[in-house]
């Protein structure tokens, strides 16, 4: 099957980072059980490595010059997928652009969701805001299906109520884990890889972790002091964005990652965060603060997890501090995590999706 995976102004940096990974890691597999996969970037700027088809315009030059920009790109890579004839075509969710909804005439569409798009385009703005609300129902009317990382996430959408829908969370490909040496640190080194604007990753919980615990260093990566809106203690370092390469160095002194701690702020109790799996295929013990359906089953004691709510950090600061202390030295058992995080069953389980649902008569 000739399958083209189209993702739509998705910056660099995210590309370079878990996203990125992400998408390789799929369409790697994918064309291991013998498809042929094409990627089609509509991007702001050339992503390198080159590996897609890249369809690049200007954010540079105001927002009607941009918008007629990104039509002109998005018309070309349009016009590329059509010349390329796929049977079917796999569409991360993002802002709709002119003309996007004639990809449905190409071949039946898949839909990937990540996020709660109405929610977050709510916290960009009116203008994203509305155009999101006023155009969405252009991509989700005439989908095939829909592929949710939660079970939470599909019921807040309604997915299941209109389409064929899955749910596949995010996972690991245990052929490329690399676990780090454990530390040698003479006090804990917590990190959290975060995104600024998005108030749900929890990173003020961890400014206050850090003032009531002065011995712990915290690492904050992907804010830098014009993101902060607060004093920073001393012992926070803010790393500003970094690359995969760069956090790999960040995680080789790190006792423990810490995953979103926030989530409630979005009215969410599920995730299965890629900067979690990204920080377990090093083998970092993790402190989560929210429920992830795959690790829900998981007991160990370098996975330490607490609730989602607005005082978790404050209520359990005692227990994460003993908890930085003891991982000190420690890795996880990543054999422990395989049987629910491998990626390759994951993809195994959405490929079956995709022939399920072109074999049902009048599915599409």
């Amino acid at each position: 099957m000739r399958i083209a995976y189209i993702t739509i102004h998705i910056a660099p940096e995210i590309m370079h980072g878990g996203v990125g990974k992400k998408i390789k890691t799929q369409t790697d597999i994918w064309s291991e059980y013998g498809h042929e996969v094409v990627i089609f970037n509509l991007t702001p700027q050339e992503i390198k490595p080159g590996n897609a088809r890249q369809f690049i315009f200007n954010t540079n030059s105001g927002l009607l010059k941009r918008e007629f920009g990104r039509t002109s790109a998005l018309k070309r890579m349009i016009t590329s997928i059509r010349q390329w004839n796929p049977d079917m075509i796999y569409l991360r969710y993002g802002l709709y652009a002119y003309p996007l909804h004639h990809i449905f005439r190409i071949a039946p569409v898949f839909l990937e969701i990540n996020s709660n798009d109405k929610d977050e385009y709510k916290s960009r703005g009116k203008f994203l805001y509305w155009m999101n609300r006023m155009t969405r129902n252009l991509i989700f009317g005439p989908s095939a299906g829909i592929v949710s990382p939660t079970s939470e996430l599909t019921h807040i959408l309604s997915l299941g109520n209109k389409k064929p829908s899955t749910v596949i969370s995010n996972g690991i490909d245990f052929n490329t884990v690399s676990i780090l040496p454990p530390t040698k640190n003479t006090s804990p080194v917590i990190t959290m890889v975060a995104s600024p604007g998005m108030n749900w990753h929890g990173v003020d919980k961890l400014i206050d972790l850090a003032k009531m615990h002065p011995d712990l260093h915290i690492n904050i990566v992907g804010y830098s002091a014009n993101d902060m809106k607060m004093p920073i203690p001393a012992n926070v370092t803010l790393h500003g964005f970094l690359n995969r390469t760069q956090i790999h160095e960040v995680y080789k002194f790190t006792d423990v990652a810490c995953g979103t701690l926030a989530l409630h702020r979005k009215g969410m109790e599920e995730a299965c965060a890629l900067k979690v799996r990204e920080a377990l295929e090093f083998g970092i013990p993790m402190l989560i603060g929210y429920s992830d359906p795959d690790l829900a089953q998981v007991t160990l004691d370098t996975i330490l997890k607490i609730k989602n709510y607005e005082n978790n950090i404050l209520e359990n600061h005692e227990t994460i501090y003993r908890f930085a202390w003891d991982m000190i030295g420690r890795r996880v058992d990543v054999d422990q995590i395989y049987p629910y995080l491998d990626q390759r069953k994951k993809e195994e389980n959405r490929l079956s999706f995709f022939k399920q649902v072109l074999d049902t008569p009048g599915s599409l």
